[in-house]
């Protein structure tokens, strides 16, 4: 229930950017080391270790670059899995991470040309040794020691313990902070020179060192191989309380619990069978002479008679009844089997669903994950070692791999802070993502229901078949492919028509437009041609009024000097008159010019008006 459902769910290893770092870098990191781990299978190592901790209470991995394999120069990233009875670990620490420890000791066993195969500048010390793995092993909890045929092994021991090294660091002084560096004297010299407010100094830091002791002669001492300065085991606990006085309690299995009601059902079940078979369950009890036919007791079936002499009573012949285990030793026997899943924090009957007949398969699954909050607890722990595992994954990667490897590993050129221990602070998370199948089966159905939610094809169907467990594949993905481009290029087509199509809308509007303004410009010229036309006329009314006015005053004159013959009160009276007429005249003149002139200025600006929004009509259109 426990380990399986881990093993569904595995979370992989992801590094975000922290303290202002590059994101393209950890994005990088991610792409290293989820090749690395899936190339190696990291994760089924894992898994093991998992199975392991809530089997014995704690188990320690190792991350190691193995020169063996593919690669002999730079190494393959691997783990070991040090399983309960083969390491002894400093019982004083109490960090979960084991930063506080103080030594750890492995042992092993391996054979004299394995020996020599790791250790080939050793060989002359290496030859003489005898396999004798009872003499020097001290773990006798190890398989081989109870395998005494076979004494050609020989005990390789990997004492760790913790130690301090003088290491060159950069100091800020603005910033009162320590920083790390990569590479040589010339990255040095260039960090210096171009960050003024850094100098080099020396501290000393804690570190780890490693002696190797095969048979009880040394091998190697030194420090770290790797590189790093950190604990190199990563410890995977299912219970640990470091608070308690016992140091065998400290770290506690899943079936520890499970232990003590186990012996006890075990013992009830012995017992109900020595009951049953301790007494007579079967035959018959007669006196002697009662039965003709003894032999048909004997007997099962059917048509078998059973025949009483005369001078006998039935009851001298009886059927034995068969003695019955009590019911309270059965009920005390499924109390005890229902114990020892209640101490582990299991109910059987949730995670089954006994208790409801006809229940869908959708409640079981929500059950059953109700039921993992009781362990959320050990699966956080797990949690927590896989952060400490890949933050070791990636120091073993950053201080032995060059750039020519991780680029082959990440497909592109690592980034300019890649190796960079100022500018590439990182944070590991651990998450699911598509890394089972059953995770790639929900991620393939997630997508499909995105499609469904937004109405469109979000998720092409070549990007969720990769994630579906189903055969032939790769057929899949090109007959997909070749689908999907034969309907980009037929989008592309269509697309290619409508571009056209509105282009020459277009075109067409911006026809229509220029031909509405030469219209418009058109009218605008007539407007002012008539506004001239109506001028003329004006002038020639006024001509006209002219002409009758100078005949008027000729016949005034004439009549003026009719009268002047009569009187020149009268003659006054006539020639004021004239002049109060011609005023008039120059009134009326004057008024119809500025009537013509608004009358055009308001035809322009109404030709003006319609002509824009005649426009912008067209334009929306």
């Amino acid at each position: 229930m426990v380990t399986g459902y881990e093993r569904q769910h595995r979370k992989n290893f992801s590094y975000v950017a922290t303290e202002g770092a590059d994101p393209q870098t950890v994005d990088q990191y991610t792409k290293l080391i989820t090749h690395a781990v899936n190339a190696s299978s990291i994760h089924e190592q894992k898994s093991q270790a998992k199975e392991q901790a809530a089997i014995a209470g704690m188990v320690l991995v190792q991350p190691y670059l193995d020169y063996g394999g593919n690669d002999q120069a730079q190494g393959e990233l691997k783990i070991k899995v040090w399983e309960y009875n083969s390491f002894l670990v400093d019982p004083y620490f109490r960090s979960p991470d084991m930063s506080d420890a103080q030594f750890v000791w492995c042992q092993e066993y391996i054979s004299k040309p394995e020996a020599e195969r790791r250790f080939p500048d050793k060989k002359a010390q290496i030859y003489p040794m005898a396999g004798t793995p009872q003499r020097y092993g001290s773990f006798y909890f190890l398989p081989e020691n109870y395998n005494m045929a076979r004494n050609d092994l020989m005990v390789l021991s990997y004492v760790w313990y913790k130690w301090t090294r003088k290491k060159k660091r950069l100091y800020s002084k603005k910033r009162n902070q320590f920083f790390d560096y990569a590479g040589g004297d010339e990255q040095l010299e260039m960090l210096l020179y171009n960050i003024e407010d850094m100098e080099e100094v020396t501290v000393e830091v804690p570190c780890w060192k490693l002696a190797v002791v095969l048979n009880d002669q040394l091998m190697f001492q030194g420090e770290n191989p790797l590189g790093f300065d950190g604990c190199p085991f990563v410890p995977y606990y299912w219970n640990y309380e470091p608070h308690i006085n016992y140091y065998d309690l400290r770290a506690r299995s899943l079936v520890r619990t499970m232990r003590d009601p186990q012996f006890l059902l075990n013992y009830k079940i012995v017992t109900n069978n020595d009951i049953a078979a301790a007494t007579i369950n079967a035959g018959w009890k007669r006196k002697v002479g009662a039965v003709a036919n003894e032999d048909n007791l004997k007997k099962s079936g059917q048509g078998w008679d059973v025949l009483i002499n005369d001078g006998y009573e039935m009851t001298d012949c009886e059927k034995i009844i068969p003695s019955a285990v009590p019911e309270s030793d059965l009920a005390l026997a499924q109390q005890m089997d229902d114990l020892i899943w209640r101490t582990a924090g299991v109910n059987i009957e949730n995670w089954s669903a006994q208790q409801e007949k006809g229940v869908s398969s959708l409640t079981v699954l929500l059950k059953q994950a109700a039921n993992l909050m009781v362990f959320q607890k050990y699966f956080d722990q797990w949690d927590y070692s896989d952060k400490i595992l890949g933050d070791r994954l990636l120091q073993i990667c950053l201080h032995n791999w060059n750039a020519e490897k991780v680029k082959l590993y990440i497909g592109e050129e690592p980034s300019p802070f890649f190796y960079s221990r100022i500018f590439s602070k990182y944070q590991v998370i651990v998450e699911e993502s598509d890394l089972t199948p059953t995770q790639q089966n929900l991620q393939a159905q997630q997508m499909m229901e995105m499609n469904e939610r937004f109405g469109r094809e979000v998720f092409a169907p070549s990007m969720i078949i990769p994630k579906l467990n189903i055969t032939g594949k790769a057929e899949i993905i090109q007959y997909l492919q070749q689908q999907e481009q034969a309907m980009q290029a037929a989008q592309q087509e269509t697309q290619v028509f409508q571009h056209a199509a509105e282009d020459a809308k277009l075109k067409e509007l911006y026809s229509r437009a220029a031909s509405n303004l030469a219209m418009a410009r058109e009218r605008q010229g007539r407007a002012e041609s008539n506004i001239g036309l109506f001028e003329e006329r004006l002038s020639e009314i006024t001509k006209n009024r002219a002409l009758a006015t100078k005949e008027k005053m000729e016949a005034l004159e004439k009549l003026i000097d009719v009268i002047a013959k009569y009187g020149e009160i009268e003659a006054a009276l006539k020639m004021h008159e004239l002049q109060s007429f011609d005023y008039e005249q120059d009134v009326r003149e004057e008024a119809n010019k500025k009537d013509a002139k608004q009358t055009a200025l308001a035809n322009e600006f109404l030709t003006r008006i319609m002509g824009s929004s005649q426009m912008g009509q067209q334009m929306a259109q």
